[in-house]
């Protein structure tokens, strides 16, 4: 009996995971409406920050991309930070009208040598591989005022083809952000992205030392002073895929690691009420138990066998078939992904600090 009763629990937060909670949010997201973000009388300061290690391939296009934004030239300035580069980097750098910085290894100091550079009102980490189009900025900015502390741009992914890999991650991917930037709508998104990253400088005066991802470690330094963290639809952030399926593979093991040592740091805010939907639901249920879905379906799938024997065993066999005939790759390649960084996890191979280990990506688009 008791068995069953822990079955029970096990499937109902799986489809809690899969299908209630995406259901909660479309239901609370079209009650709220869209945001409103009437343009400003008076545009605040702000700074791009460009945390750049080995970007002589990319730091060029880069600087004329946000050179080009639209933004009163009185009121924005562009920093670059070198994070001891061996290349050319910080000689292509200097010759455009940016500050050029220089820090010690590690992707928090150069964000913080950054933030301490700068006295804007606010601040646009982006990532020196990303395009954007000249309105991100006025974009952004303009949704920065109230309860809302913390921007990102909506990322989408680069056309890149059409196989059937592609196009599986391409509907996952499209139905993770429309679902963050509804869980917007009602709160905080569970995370933003630091593609394109702007906030208010007086919430983030600096990242912890012991902070392993960023853009999360914003989210939740930011929704913990009461402001909330959202995503503008209407500024575009273009994402190309790891250049290999192995590559793919490293790059969901490293999130579901970086995730799950953030999310420790933070568990204080998870399944608190205190912090709105984003504590209560949104962490919950959008990241912790998610992050355990393996495990809850292996034991469901363990239970029914030892049940009603190993028929169960042929008929998961057939579902995954069925899957793969519907082209639907890319889940199972998250499935495995979060199994592979729990066993990093439990080998202890993860440690806080952000040095830069990047994941190859086929050239961005000009």
């Amino acid at each position: 009996m008791a068995l069953w009763v822990l079955f029970g629990i096990s499937t109902a937060i799986i489809f809690a995971v899969l299908f209630g909670y995406s259901a909660l949010c479309n239901f609370l997201a079209h009650r709220k409406g869209a945001i409103e973000a009437d343009e400003r009388d008076e545009w605040p300061t702000i700074a791009i920050l460009v945390p750049v290690y080995n970007e002589e391939k990319f730091i060029g296009q880069k600087l004329e991309n946000v050179i080009a934004l639209d933004y009163p030239e009185d009121k924005i300035s562009y920093l670059v930070v070198d994070n001891g580069s061996a290349d050319r980097t910080s000689e292509i750098a200097s010759e455009y009208p940016v500050t050029l910085l220089q820090c010690e290894r590690g992707k928090n100091k150069a964000i913080n040598a950054g933030l301490a550079a700068t006295d804007a009102e606010i601040v646009i980490i982006t990532d020196v591989d990303t395009i954007v189009s000249p309105s991100a900025a006025m974009n952004v900015v303009n949704m920065l005022r109230g309860d809302i502390g913390a921007v990102s741009g909506l990322v989408t992914m680069q056309d890149e083809g059409g196989s059937a890999y592609m196009r599986s991650k391409s509907r996952f991917h499209m139905s993770d952000w429309e679902l963050r930037y509804k869980e917007g709508l009602i709160d905080s998104a569970c995370s933003l992205d630091g593609r394109f990253l702007a906030f208010r400088h007086d919430l983030v005066q600096e990242i912890p030392d012991k902070a392993i991802i960023d853009d999360l470690e914003i989210t939740f330094i930011v929704r913990k002073q009461g402001f909330r963290c959202v995503v503008a639809k209407n500024t575009p952030v273009l994402e190309a895929s790891p250049e290999t399926i192995w590559a793919e593979m490293v790059q969901i093991r490293r999130r579901v690691c970086t995730t799950l040592v953030t999310m420790g740091q933070y568990w204080t805010m998870i399944f608190n009420p205190k912090y709105g939907f984003f504590g209560a639901v949104t962490q919950p249920f959008r990241r912790a138990f998610a992050l355990f879905l393996p495990a809850f379906v292996l034991f469901d799938i363990g239970v029914l066998t030892y049940k009603l024997g190993p028929c169960v065993l042929w008929a998961v066999l057939a579902l995954i078939v069925l899957l793969l005939l519907l082209k639907e790759v890319f889940p199972f390649l998250q499935f495995i992904g979060i199994i592979l960084g729990w066993f990093e996890i439990l080998l202890g191979r993860v440690k806080p600090g952000g040095v830069w280990k990047r994941i190859h990506r086929k050239d961005s688009v000009d």
